[in-house]
């Protein structure tokens, strides 16, 4: 079979190796289509970082509630099963949590209960979005900080995941600010949604009661507790391992609310299911598809910044 080995984000190539072996509890996935994540631009060299697609069952362990020939999502995280957290369907938080990659292929290895049922009809790419992180972590913010109908949400920084708030946030009824250096991509929002797209530094009015922050850049953070409102929230949606925040004048003088969301949990995925079929058009965020030969040049696309989300045709 076909599989990506990563490099560097201009070094990618496809090698051909054995089809894996799904062992006790594991399922065996063609993959129809994946999707290339900001993430994997930091991935290691040799790896394959590919951890959004969706396929069709090869063979799955017996019980597990998924048939050969059966069309399904893949969700990259998952946890112990028996854990306090993963029996309330909050797998992020088991403590032998698992992050599945290696999904840029023919073929993939998962166990059975990262599988998730999709909706009758749906693409393969529209699959790759409504099961992984394209519409799982927008979810997971809406439920965990919902808006007032009309409230101003911003989001800061607009790559496919920031693209990905503008849609939902849009939909659920929020004025939407996008804030973004790329001029491509500040179009890409006002086509999602966004009521107002500015770039980084321009007025934006009455500050907003929500700002999600997409970068994960400290500046960026820290720009995002200056814009918030007084007893506003700022979600943290792109990921930073360290960042200087004063939290008196932030979390106690404003008292601003701080918090994050990285993946979606078990428990969110009958709100997303559900969005699908509701007319949430997911398929609106994908700008470029490209058949998996063409990997390099679809990692070339994505690394321009002149692109939404991007989908790798496998079948």
């Amino acid at each position: 079979m076909r599989t990506l080995v990563f490099h560097s984000p201009d070094a990618v190539e496809l090698v051909t190796v054995p089809t894996p072996e799904p062992g006790p509890g594991q399922a065996l996935v063609r993959i129809e289509a994946s999707g290339i994540c900001g993430s994997e631009l930091h991935a290691a060299d040799g790896a394959n970082p590919g951890h959004e697609a969706a396929g069709i069952v090869e063979s799955a362990p017996d019980g597990c509630g998924f048939a050969i020939g059966e069309r399904v999502g893949i969700s990259a995280v998952t946890g112990c099963g028996d854990c306090r957290f993963c029996r309330r369907g909050e797998q992020i938080f088991c403590a032998d949590v698992r992050v599945h990659e290696s999904m840029h292929a023919d073929y993939v290895v998962v166990p059975a209960r990262a599988l998730r049922k999709l909706p009758a009809g749906i693409s393969a790419g529209e699959a790759v979005l409504l099961t992984g992180d394209g519409l799982g972590v927008p979810i997971r913010a809406l439920r965990k900080v919902p808006h007032r109908p009309g409230e101003r949400v911003v989001v800061l920084g607009l790559g496919p995941v920031g693209l990905a708030h503008v849609l939902v946030r849009a939909r659920a009824g929020a004025e939407v600010i996008a804030i973004e250096p790329s001029e491509h991509r500040r179009e890409l929002a006002r086509a999602l949604g966004a009521t107002m797209v500015v770039a980084p530094g321009e007025d934006i009015g009455t500050p907003p009661g929500t700002v999600i922050e997409c970068t994960g850049i400290p500046a960026c953070i820290q720009q995002a507790f200056d814009l918030v409102d007084a007893a506003g929230t700022v979600l943290q949606s792109g990921w930073c391992t360290a960042v200087q925040i004063n939290p008196g004048a932030t979390v106690l003088s404003r008292e601003v609310t701080y918090t994050g969301t990285w993946y979606y949990t078990d428990d969110d995925y009958p709100a997303m299911f559900q969005a699908y079929e509701d007319g949430l058009p997911v398929g609106l965020m994908t700008t470029h598809e490209f058949d998996a030969d063409r990997i390099a040049d679809a990692y070339r696309q994505f690394v321009s910044k002149e692109s939404g989300k991007i989908i790798l045709n496998w079948a």
